[in-house]
């Protein structure tokens, strides 16, 4: 059985990964793990009455965010609660996640976004650049209905050949999900690409080449996985802006965008690229990142 693990906080934003994994645990059989993570206490036996009152504050804070997750769960079958001390939350989950041998850490976002997007607070980014384990993460005010399911995964592709292994991961979580697979690419025109005296014909001439080239590349993975289930479809957008691109596909309710990590990045770990921060803050659907493969 496979294992989804929360990092939770008794606030909107652990409300929000807790929605978010039970559309993964509730019909496909995973096991999910809540994981709330509190400071350490000093290590060393101490008779100051101080030190004994932090400690109980400590673990009363601790215990009233654990029977708050049991309440907004409910029901939810195969879920067990853990608490995790550290010296930060990050390298908690961490930690957490590879003693219960976690195969998903799922996160809510940072608050310093807008409503329906991904904001990638410290804590986040500081877990993505060190995680060994793909990681998903619920936008801004997310929220799902105890029965919901994820209805589809769309995944990011740029048509290079270091891409087609992040094609090939989202195709088995896809078929793991029994849930259909989206490939989609994207550009985003940069207005200072091109010089004024160019003009805007010759822009679109060569974003209408980029767009068709883009289609061939995922008509050819298209056409390599066309006897894997479940089916593939593929679409492709050239926008102003990113919101615009990721805003002109459609989305299901219960979808999710899935991206492979930088190539720059260390292998087996998440890493983000520039674009991809940028796809993440754009996405109006949870978003999971991929750790590079070999």
């Amino acid at each position: 059985m496979q294992t989804c693990l929360v990092g939770y906080t008794p606030d909107a934003a652990g409300e929000e990964a807790l929605a978010l994994a039970r559309t993964w645990v509730r019909a496909h059989g995973w096991s999910l793990v809540v994981c709330v993570v509190a400071p350490e206490a000093w290590g060393h036996p101490s008779l100051a009455k101080l030190d004994l009152e932090y400690a109980n504050f400590l673990a009363q804070h601790t215990q009233a965010a654990i029977d708050k997750a049991k309440g907004l769960l409910g029901g939810t079958p195969n879920v067990r609660y853990i608490k995790f001390a550290s010296a930060s939350a990050s390298a908690g989950l961490l930690e957490a996640a590879k003693q219960e041998k976690a195969d998903l850490i799922v996160l809510g976002s940072a608050r310093n976004g807008p409503e329906g997007r991904i904001s990638t607070g410290g804590v986040i980014g500081e877990i993505m650049h060190s995680s060994e384990l793909p990681i998903a993460i619920a936008p801004r005010g997310y929220c799902a209905s105890e029965s919901a399911v994820v209805s589809r995964f769309t995944c990011a592709y740029s048509g290079l050949e270091a891409a087609s292994g992040t094609v090939l991961e989202a195709l088995g979580v896809a078929t793991a999900m029994e849930a259909p697979l989206r490939l989609v690419s994207f550009a985003v025109r940069d207005r200072q690409m091109y010089p004024p005296l160019v003009g805007y014909q010759a822009e679109e001439s060569l974003a209408e080449a980029w767009r068709e080239q883009a289609l061939a590349a995922l008509e050819r993975v298209q056409q390599q996985l066309t006897r894997q289930q479940p089916p593939l479809a593929i679409a492709v957008t050239v926008k102003e802006t990113w919101e615009e691109a990721l805003g002109s596909f459609d989305w299901l309710p219960g979808e999710m965008l899935v991206l492979g990590s930088s190539r720059m990045g260390v292998l087996k770990r998440v890493f983000l690229g520039s674009n991809a921060n940028k796809i993440i803050q754009a996405s109006p659907v949870p978003v999971m990142v991929l750790p590079r493969a070999s």
